[in-house]
């Protein structure tokens, strides 16, 4: 019997046109689907503008916010022209304010709150460091600071009970920063309202925790009396 004869596969010359470009296959594509292509199109179109508008917003305000906490830091320190202090710390306040709003930093939230203090607003400064230890609660670096500061708010206050409560905060605090003089400033509050035997008790665990501390011979009665009572 004689063999089948095979039929070979036509083989397309792309020469000379047989197979479409991928051109055509786009727009025979985009001809077939109108209506989903425009909206494709439209949708890629506003995600390339979105994301050109984000990176130039970031990049103003990160131009924005270094200018703002350069010159409210020169104003704050007094490395400006301006004779005016009362002047010069509110302008320092309002650039510091200004970079919080543009950037949520700590550093300029806490900055706005020392400028509150620097102009006597003790009140402002006070819900400023408040919002700070609530904003920035794991901060490890500047929350003892603030805690301080508002410890000291309370104590030239006279609301001997809340600064009693921020510097047992300050103590709880994970960071060792100002471990000692919590201790010490704690101590202290108790020796003013009376109650030696605790103010004592803190200063022995002063020595005992903080051997080196600078604050021991600083204490209510120096370090023999702390320790034999």
């Amino acid at each position: 019997m004689p063999k089948a004869i095979k039929k070979r596969p036509v083989k397309h010359d792309i020469s000379k046109g047989d197979l479409p470009s991928s051109y055509e296959h786009l727009k025979h594509y985009l001809d077939k689907n109108k209506q989903r292509s425009q909206l494709i199109i439209g949708a890629a179109v506003a995600l390339i503008v979105i994301v050109s508008l984000i990176v130039i917003y970031q990049y103003y305000s990160q131009g924005q916010v270094s200018t703002l906490n350069y010159r409210a830091y020169n104003a704050f320190y007094g490395q400006t022209s301006a004779a005016d202090t009362e002047k010069r710390l509110k302008a320092s306040l309002a650039d510091f304010q200004r970079s919080y709003n543009e950037e949520k930093s700590p550093v300029s939230l806490l900055y706005t709150a020392a400028a509150f203090i620097e102009l006597g607003n003790i009140d402002e400064a006070e819900k400023t460091l408040i919002k700070f230890n609530d904003t920035f609660q794991t901060y490890d670096k500047l929350l003892p600071i603030s805690y301080y500061r508002l410890f000291e708010l309370y104590k030239a206050k006279g609301t001997a009970d809340k600064a009693l409560q921020t510097i047992q905060k300050l103590y709880a605090l994970k960071t060792p920063i100002f471990k000692d003089l919590a201790l010490f400033e704690w101590a202290s509050l108790l020796t003013a309202s009376g109650k030696t035997d605790e103010a004592k008790a803190k200063i022995a665990e002063l020595e005992k925790d903080f051997p080196m501390s600078p604050y021991i011979m600083k204490s209510p009665g120096g370090t023999d009396n702390a320790t034999k009572g």
